[in-house]
């Protein structure tokens, strides 16, 4: 008995040791295998020359597109919304009569924007010759309609109807999406500067007018900014380190007369030298003569561009501006002259008629 589990054992440990030795040929063979598969591999975590250069290309593409980026901004001067303008849209029943045969071009840009000569507010209608402006609040409509996104405030008939008349301004212009700049409930809460970013380019928009003091916001008084060369340089100051662009809105000149004053060269010339980048005027009520100044541009006046003046040729005829914009500044300007047609309509003209008004550029 003794002998056959003698037997037994050894045949057991045959087996056993047959197991092992074949488990561990077979595991061996594996390893092997594994290795010469990992050896003949590409290794895909590193990148070949070839293929890294074509990388750096490519991220230097990105960079150029982005220092190459243009946005563009379209740019008039006075829109006045009263009197005459108001009595045409309301027999129209259509508040964007005014700018219809503008549109296209307006609404073409990636910004627009216009100095608003009315306040919005209810009330009785404004007579022709009135010097008091005040503007039906559904002419917000035909203003988003039209295509523009910012209006600047400060002006001197903005506060024509008062702190209400201010504040309803704010009020219908907010709710027809269109921002406003130069103007706010008080002064802590004045918006100025503007600041847009668009394509990854950032501008601040900031709007100045002449005025009595009385227009200008206090701690509790909504009202506009006023053209004080101390709150110029504060402003620029606080905004230059953080957007691409600087843009003044201008309210300022003599009525009525072709050159600039010199209040007017003062002031542009102050903002430039402050680092601003582009000035567009308005007020004049006919296109002035414009500078470039340190290589930047300076419109004293673009003229009207919806208003019921027709005393004379000049003051219907007005200045659209397509400006093309890169972070480094113009690139290119697009005039667009237009001449007021039914006593409100802006139309665009070519030929004779916009070389005509293009010249009062230059002289």
């Amino acid at each position: 008995m003794k002998k056959i589990i003698i037997i037994l054992l050894a045949i057991i440990l045959a087996i056993a040791l047959a197991l092992f030795l074949y488990w561990y040929f077979v595991q061996d063979n594996l390893r092997e295998l594994q290795i010469t598969r990992i050896e003949n591999q590409p290794i895909t975590n590193v990148i070949d020359y070839d293929e890294w250069q074509r990388i750096q290309q490519d991220q230097i593409k990105l960079f150029n597109m982005r220092e190459k980026q243009e946005i563009t901004l379209f740019a008039v001067g006075d829109i006045m919304l009263s009197r005459t303008v108001e009595r045409k849209m309301l027999e129209k029943n259509d508040f964007s009569y005014c700018l219809s045969q503008v549109k296209k071009v307006v609404e073409s840009a990636d910004l627009a924007m216009a100095n608003l000569e009315s306040p919005l507010i209810d009330g009785d209608p404004i007579l022709p010759y009135t010097m008091s402006f005040r503007a039906d609040p559904r002419s917000a409509e035909g203003l988003k309609l039209a295509g523009f996104d910012i209006m600047s405030l400060p002006n001197n008939h903005l506060k024509n109807f008062g702190d209400e008349g201010l504040l309803k301004t704010f009020e219908y212009l907010g709710k027809n999406n269109i921002e406003y700049v130069g103007a706010g409930v008080n002064k802590s809460k004045m918006i100025n500067p503007l600041i847009k970013e668009v394509k990854g380019i950032k501008i601040a928009f900031l709007s100045y007018a002449y005025g009595p003091t009385e227009y200008s916001a206090t701690v509790n008084r909504p009202g506009m900014a006023l053209m004080d060369l101390a709150q110029l340089e504060q402003d620029i100051n606080s905004v230059k380190d953080k957007v691409d662009l600087i843009i003044i809105n201008m309210h300022d000149g003599i009525e009525y007369v072709r050159q600039p004053s010199t209040h007017q060269i003062d002031f542009a010339h102050k903002a430039i030298d402050l680092g601003a980048d582009l000035i567009i005027g308005h007020h004049p009520h006919v296109v002035q003569t414009m500078e470039i100044y340190k290589d930047k541009y300076i419109y004293y006046s673009l003229g009207n561009f919806v208003f019921d003046q027709n005393q004379s040729l000049d003051v219907r005829q007005g200045l659209g501006i397509m400006f093309h914009l890169s972070r480094d500044g113009v690139t290119q300007v697009d005039y667009h002259p237009v001449i007021i047609e039914d006593l409100c309509q802006p139309n665009f003209v070519s030929g004779q008629q916009a070389d005509q008004i293009i010249a009062k550029l230059g002289n």
